[in-house]
């Protein structure tokens, strides 16, 4: 076994599930293993870096770490990196026609609690392009993944600022809540986000004066209410899951996709839940998923719809650590 590595883990440690990170030797971006080792480092997870494509004898995935062939030298300078920033590495190399088949080979042997993926080398940067590879590690995995931009520049300093897509239903709640585990985690800054439509960015609380001149529509007076609903609701949502964090609460009054995109600026992850009525226990991205993804600046983590707890075994180690 090549270990790249580290530090190992006591027995007493809770062993936290892995880190999955796809690699393409052909594309050669290490945007995803560099947002990997991050996580890695405040997780306290182990992580396992996957590279498809020819390297494996036929009908091997190897173990891991361990290179076929000439393949072997070609995946030296990644190894070398991975060696030098002292967490528990491993490289896994595996010889597949269809690298997102390739990933999920090593996934169902490994069962990761966190997929990092890069978005394809085509197109704009950071556009993840329908029926990338991306796209279809995404579609269906049991995992949380995240999506990193192709060249994406990883902070000296890690994570710093953890975003969550904030949504009054319990896949925006639950992104809420995932988002406080790893800010936390991290020793990140917490951002709650929640963009509401920009036509009632004007409408206060119907005052009473107002009312008795019926100076408000019934609509407008909907509208006000429901505003002002979900910011409550933003509000519980935060005192429930986050009240020992740095929180900064935002409401943004735009297109909801757009109003993301644009928060994913100033982030250095932005969490989202799946699809409210995609199948439980699978990543199902949306519309508004699916842009984001497409068009975020910075790495986006998507949750499998109905599994929550896979953030809390992946980050653990790490409190099990800051615990001791």
């Amino acid at each position: 076994m090549h270990d790249a590595t580290a530090s190992p883990q006591t027995e007493e440690d809770p062993v936290s599930p892995p880190i999955l990170v796809a690699f393409s030797p052909e594309h050669a971006d290490r945007a995803p293993v560099h947002f990997a080792v991050a996580a890695s480092r405040f997780t306290g997870a182990p992580l396992v870096v996957v590279a498809v494509g020819p390297g494996a004898a036929a009908g091997d995935g190897l173990g891991d770490g361990e290179f076929a062939g000439d393949h072997g030298a070609a995946h030296e300078p990644l190894a070398s990196e991975l060696r030098s920033t002292g967490v528990d590495a491993t490289i896994r190399v595996v010889e597949h026609s269809s690298p997102a088949r390739g990933v999920f080979q090593v996934t169902d042997e490994i069962q990761p609690g966190l997929i990092v993926i890069g978005s394809t080398h085509r197109g704009k940067l950071g556009r993840v392009l329908l029926g990338s590879t991306a796209e279809r590690l995404m579609q269906g995995s049991p995992s949380p993944v995240v999506v990193v931009p192709h060249g994406h520049e990883q902070h000296q300093h890690g994570v710093r600022t953890v975003g969550a897509g904030f949504t009054p239903t319990p896949e925006g709640q639950e992104a809420l809540r995932t988002a406080a585990l790893l800010a936390r985690s991290a020793g990140a800054r917490l951002e709650a986000i929640m963009v509401l439509d920009p036509e009632h960015a004007g409408e206060q609380s119907p005052g009473l004066l107002a009312g008795e001149h019926h100076e408000r529509s019934a609509s407008e007076d909907i509208a006000a209410r429901h505003r002002l609903g979900a910011e409550d609701a933003l509000r519980g949502a935060i005192a429930e899951v986050a009240a020992d964090l740095d929180v900064e609460p935002d409401v943004l009054f735009q297109e909801s996709a757009d109003g993301l995109v644009a928060a994913s600026e100033r982030l250095d992850l932005l969490v989202l839940g799946s699809r409210a009525y995609g199948p439980v226990g699978a990543v199902t991205l949306g519309g508004v998923g699916r842009k984001v993804t497409a068009a975020a600046s910075c790495p986006v983590l998507v949750l499998p719809r109905g599994t929550e707890g896979q953030i809390d075994a992946l980050v653990a180690g790490s409190e099990a650590h800051a615990a001791g």
